[in-house]
């Protein structure tokens, strides 16, 4: 026979199991998927929108793309893929990054919406790599999250890939409403430096000797002089140089660094010690000193071995004709990271 003292304890104990039992059954690990479109100027992002079952608001997160003709899950545009392979070219094989990450966030109960940039997929307009308009796009997505009913406004995250790391630093800089970011192998010097740092490191990789590689660094920080100056206009050059030579003065003296330090809300940092030809390694600790020299005390970097610029494994020397072999998808570990981390922040 059980003591009537315990029953207080029983019926405490019960009341507890039922509202966890109750907290628990929320998250389903379903979601529901919608094709979405948002204005934002003069263009028109379709993009795709994952919400949890269950009872929101919930916790939300943009998940941006990086610089190249990849569309809203991290795959190569498809018109692009069509004229490669009637063109008898070959066809990168990184598949639904960005797809992968989306859809791994939502069924822990955030939802998650990705979008095409500019002139890719199903969005109309161009200049889908340019700082402005992609800004732009950005607050416009970021204002499309806030005001749809599935969502807590208060709790609006980024994750950033690459460039669209970039675009995550500088608009978590200038809205203290967002309430976390991730950014996965993003740079934090100049534009200007990183390039450089890519032709040094693709050189190198291709058995080109000093001489050669100071040669073509020179001519490039020359390039840069004449930009700065005036003295190079791109309007003078046909296409695709005009377009080149305008993204290159476009982005060229903007450094993620000087973003970080104004940022307070919690960052992840994910890069891979691979990745030595599109944002070396080195480049993830110099953003996580900028974050804490602006004060931010809740930055974590993630280190992650034989990965590469998208998070593939890369066992030994990375070579861009890895980019055109089927890895697999993102690494699992990189997914779990950047989830339990999320969920740390957001829930």
């Amino acid at each position: 026979m059980i003591s009537t003292r315990v029953f207080p304890y029983l019926i405490v104990g019960l009341l507890v199991l039922l509202v966890l039992g109750g907290c628990g059954s929320q998250i389903t690990g379903d979601f529901v998927e919608t094709e979405v479109s948002f204005q934002t100027g003069d263009s028109e992002l379709a993009g795709t929108l994952l919400v949890p079952e269950g009872d929101g608001p919930f916790p939300a997160v943009i998940v941006l793309g990086g610089s190249g003709p990849w569309d809203r899950n991290g795959d190569e545009d498809a018109r692009r893929v069509e004229a490669l392979l009637q063109a008898g070219q070959p066809v990168l094989a990184v598949d639904s990054t960005y797809r992968d990450i989306a859809e791994a966030l939502s069924r822990e109960g955030i939802v998650t919406l990705r979008y095409d940039k500019r002139g890719i997929g199903n969005s109309t307009g161009d200049g889908g790599d340019f700082p402005e308009p992609s800004l732009r796009d950005l607050e416009a997505a970021v204002e499309f999250l806030s005001g749809n009913t599935t969502v807590d406004p208060d709790r609006i995250a980024l994750v950033g890939h690459s460039l669209g790391g970039l675009w995550a630093l500088m608009e978590a800089a200038g809205n203290a409403d967002i309430a976390a970011i991730c950014v996965m192998a993003t740079p934090a010097r100049m534009y200007s430096e990183v390039i450089i740092e890519q032709i040094e490191g693709l050189m190198t990789l291709q058995g080109a000797n000093e001489t050669v590689i100071a040669d073509i660094v020179a001519e490039q920080r020359a390039i840069y002089a004449h930009l700065r100056s005036g003295e190079l206009d791109p309007a003078m050059y046909f296409e695709p140089t005009r377009s080149d030579l305008e993204f290159l003065k476009a982005i060229m003296d903007i450094a993620g660094a000087d973003y970080a330090g104004d940022i307070s809300c919690p960052a992840l940092i994910l890069q891979g010690d691979k990745d030595l030809f599109s944002v070396i390694p080195e480049e993830a600790e110099v953003l996580k000193e900028a974050f804490e020299e602006g004060g931010n005390k809740e930055v974590e970097l993630v280190l992650f071995t034989d990965l590469d610029h998208v998070f593939r494994p890369t066992s030994g020397e990375p070579s861009l004709d890895l980019y055109y072999e089927d890895r697999g998808p993102v690494a699992e570990e990189v997914v779990e990271t950047l989830v339990d981390w999320m969920k740390a922040a957001l829930l």
